[in-house]
This record gives C-alpha cells, sequence and structure tokens, in this order.
C-alpha cells in the first residue's frame, strides 16, 4: 500500500516509539482487517505515540 508523505510521518513517529505497534496498524490498515476493539486500542494508541 503506498503511503502519502503524512501517512509516512504518521507511521515514522510511532515506528521510534513503539515499532511492533506501527506493524500491527499498518498490516490492519493494508489488509482490511475488522475492527475490533483492540485494534482499535492500537490505532488509538499509535495516534497518541504520534503526536
Amino acid at each position: 500500500m503506498p503511503l502519502s508523505a503524512e501517512m509516512r510521518e504518521f507511521f515514522d513517529k510511532v515506528a521510534k516509539k513503539n515499532f511492533s505497534l506501527a506493524c500491527d496498524v499498518y498490516h490492519a490498515l493494508a489488509t482490511g482487517e475488522e475492527i475490533t476493539p483492540s485494534l482499535r486500542a492500537k490505532v488509538q494508541e499509535a495516534l497518541r505515540l504520534s503526536r
């Protein structure tokens, strides 16, 4: 999945703090994984880390 400049910056920030979390969120987005409470929590954590 090609990333926009904004998405690349987001994943770079998250990966610097928690690489595994960045991989999980990217994989979920790239594969269209079903939104579960645990995935929602991972996305929220990634958003928090990206600030």
